[in-house]
């Protein structure tokens, strides 16, 4: 017996209205039960030739940056959970969870509320020996255009999450990319997607991109994430620095949305990273001034980072990650603290 060809990956894309403190994103396995049966036969409406395949429904609904992850995405765990499947017959699986309880950590969500109104249930569909092309063209000419879900599908994802649901639809993977894409070029941000493309497209394949602003983006193939090079900012910073920073944020942030490894490289002999990539500091010389802590602001990019002055020398310390701002301060205030004179010394 041959083995069938790999599967066909598809999703149901939800548009949502802002859930309650109680709604769910995991199934249970009645709820996915019939989420699941209501979805799969939008499904086979849209494209009949489904029925001679076998549906397997996923267990919890995702934001689209987990599901486009190169190595966080559910499709690998639901194709073990579900089983290997030879010569599939024809029929639905639908994944659920056990009182909460998932078998694979990927199958659920990467944090407990999504981060945005629109989450993805992925599904994979194991076509007859020999049908799989066929069936492929066939979801990608009609699902976009034709596969809306309907009202019996909405309200099982309603009625079994506490969720409300405003619009459904049936999509390919390549149908999820071209639309993560699109809406990224109406924010002005597609000239950022590259990185992502190549990190799901070519991930064996090193590479180095010329981002906007002067960042530089290098693919590390063994680590499976990119290299950004920092840039030392002139003193004070100036626009290209602001430029620049608003490029290392955006891209840094649609690295992470798709669970993508990065971490920055500086190349500066004054300049200090920190080892969990949360900050980097750059010495300006000496300084002999009073010790001090003064926020470095920009009209259009917000906070830079911090100039310190402590112990005779002056430093430029900007934050990575948003989450560092605090810890670098408080970072800071201690070195402050420690270099001014005390009593009796």
């Amino acid at each position: 017996m041959s083995e069938s060809p790999n599967p066909i990956r598809l999703v149901a894309g939800i548009e949502l209205r802002p859930p309650s403190p109680d709604a769910r994103f995991v199934l249970e396995r009645e709820h996915a039960e019939r989420v699941g049966g209501a979805i799969g036969d939008d499904l086979a409406r849209c494209v009949p030739a489904v029925t001679g395949a076998h549906l397997v429904t996923g267990p919890a609904l995702l934001e689209p940056g987990q599901v486009l992850s190169p190595d966080h995405s559910p499709w690998n765990a639901i194709e073990v959970v579900a089983g290997p499947r030879r010569e599939p017959a024809p029929g639905l699986t639908t994944l659920g969870a056990a009182s909460g309880r998932l078998s694979h950590e990927t199958l659920g969500p990467y944090r407990g509320v999504p981060d945005g109104l629109f989450v993805c249930l992925p599904m994979l569909l194991f076509a007859p020996p020999g049908e799989r092309e066929t069936l492929d063209t066939a979801l990608e000419r009609e699902l976009f255009d034709h596969g809306g879900l309907h009202p019996p599908s909405l309200a099982a994802l309603a009625e079994t999450t506490g969720l409300e649901p405003v619009h459904g639809q049936l999509m390919t993977l390549t149908d999820l990319a071209a639309l993560v894409k699109m809406q990224l070029a109406g924010a002005g941000l597609d000239p950022f997607w590259p990185p992502v493309e190549h990190a799901l497209l070519a991930p064996d394949e090193p590479a180095r991109l010329d981002l906007p602003a002067g960042l530089r983006a290098d693919w590390s193939v063994e680590d499976r994430g990119w290299e950004l090079a920092l840039r030392n900012p002139a003193d004070p910073p100036d626009d290209d620095d602001a430029l620049w920073l608003r490029a290392f944020r955006q891209t840094t942030v649609l690295l992470e949305t798709h669970l993508i490894p990065w971490r920055a490289t500086v190349g500066d002999p004054d300049a200090r990273l920190d080892p969990d990539n949360r900050w980097v500091r750059f010495d300006r010389g000496a300084d002999d001034g009073n010790d001090r802590i003064e926020p470095v602001n920009h009209p259009d990019v917000g906070l830079v980072g911090f100039e310190a002055v402590a112990a005779g020398r002056r430093t430029l310390a900007l934050p990575l990650v948003a989450d560092a701002i605090a810890e670098l301060r408080t970072r800071l205030e201690q070195e402050r603290g420690a270099s001014a004179p005390h009593d009796g010394a």
